[in-house]
């Protein structure tokens, strides 16, 4: 069967992958030169199964008018909040708000914990398979946290991941210094740790690079430059044109972030994905004992910081109402801030500034699976846990698009779950 993946990201490279691994003919379409130059790009590259969580948490609903306001007050915070004349943002507000209770926390943290589960065992085996090096790191990750109403919520929330089987240590200030001799600069602002030691870190865009490039060398088509012009719908199926003429295939898997939305509303299809804006900087590693061997997450400040190769990344800060990914270093102040409380003196000369839009649904698990039009599948929406659930997302549409039953149940992380 002919497939076209529309969009080039971690998401739809990764489906590309187990769609020809299945023996379909597969054409990737993306509107950039190459694969990953949006939302895959420069993320904070942690892949964490064991804590995936939803934004929408009980207690969100007064945190994110508290960071709102401090934002608004020039306070360095984790979110932000521009408020536009737009209905699409309110109605995700609204959905978003929606899911901050106990009940909807639960149900959305189960459903975004086993695609994530899933997922890291299909990397694992994509990466046993192919052998990828895209500067890895497999020693687990380490939440800290700077004072002790954060070690008494890691406590609960340890409670919770012995509940569900999932390996975990809570830590002392100098366990969490053994753990990353990086951190002895800053004992005296941690208060303790969460350790997570199945997660994993690694170079998202250098990952899809490297696999976009093996499915080239395999009989992937990429049409890169390409822009899509719309979608269009004829009865119960669908069809792409694209700005230099059509796309022709048995069916279509929509992997565009949230391009998704725009592309999808003319086939009557309302897509509940909004774009939060994301930052990150990366610099180079000039002191080797001061860089992180691993994943860390600053939980006070919610910023995650990243060991590649021989730079250090780190993300932070989501900012609901941004218009576009510019981006300069007073908008990465708290990411610097935590950096270099956490890890000493960081030399910003060769630093790289990045923004970019994750394509957030309203409860944070990402949209799957099979839509009205019997030739249009989503493979979207993976928001801040995009590259924890890429190869799931990917492996579940393959197995869709082919016919299989996915070895997962997928049948609540399909656009019926917001009727």
């Amino acid at each position: 069967m002919r497939v076209a993946v529309l969009g080039a990201g971690v998401a739809g490279i990764a489906t590309a992958y187990y769609l020809r691994e299945a023996g379909h003919e597969v054409t990737v379409v993306d509107r950039q030169p190459a694969p990953a130059l949006e939302t895959s790009y420069a993320n904070a590259g942690h892949v964490c199964p064991s804590y995936a969580t939803p934004w929408a948490a009980p207690g969100m609903r007064w945190k994110s008018a508290k960071w709102s306001m401090q934002a608004w007050l020039g306070i360095e915070t984790a979110l932000k909040f521009t408020p536009r004349l737009d209905a699409r943002q309110w109605n995700w507000l609204k959905r978003f708000l929606g899911e901050c209770d106990a009940r909807r926390y639960a149900i959305n943290k189960a459903r975004m914990g086993r695609i994530a589960r899933y997922s890291h065992a299909q990397l694992k085996a994509l990466r046993e398979r192919l052998a990828i090096d895209y500067e890895q790191t497999t020693v687990g990750n380490l939440q800290v946290f700077r004072d002790q109403a954060g070690v008494d919520n890691a406590q609960l929330g340890a409670k919770v991941l012995a509940q569900a089987g999932v390996p975990h240590r809570l830590m002392s200030p100098d366990d969490c210094i053994v753990f990353d001799p990086a951190l002895a600069s800053a004992r005296g602002l941690i208060a303790g740790g969460l350790l997570m030691p199945a997660d994993e870190t690694g170079n998202c865009q250098l990952f899809t690079s490297k696999l976009a490039q093996s499915l080239g060398e395999n009989g992937v088509a990429f049409r890169y430059s390409t822009t899509i012009s719309g979608l269009q719908s004829a009865g119960d199926s669908m069809s792409v044109a694209l700005a230099d003429g059509s796309l022709a295939a048995d069916a279509y898997v929509l992997s565009c972030a949230h391009a998704s939305v725009a592309l999808a509303r003319p086939l009557g299809l309302d897509v509940p994905i909004y774009p939060v804006k994301g930052y990150a900087v990366t610099v180079p590693i000039i002191d080797d004992a001061k860089a992180p061997k691993s994943g860390i997450v600053d939980e006070a400040l919610k910023v995650a910081v990243t060991r590649m190769g021989n730079k250090i990344r780190a993300a932070g800060t989501a900012e609901i109402g941004a218009r576009d990914v510019s981006v300069s270093p007073a908008d990465c102040a708290t990411i610097v801030k935590s950096l270099s409380e956490l890890f000493g003196a960081i030399d910003l000369r060769g630093a790289e500034y990045w923004a970019g839009m994750r394509p957030m649904t309203p409860d944070g698990a990402p949209l799957v699976g099979a839509t009205r039009y019997r030739n249009l599948f989503l493979a979207t929406g993976g928001g801040s846990n995009g590259w924890t659930t890429a190869c799931g997302i990917g492996r579940v549409t393959a197995d869709v698009v082919s016919g299989k039953s996915p070895e997962i149940d997928i049948s609540d992380l399909g656009l019926s779950r917001f009727g």
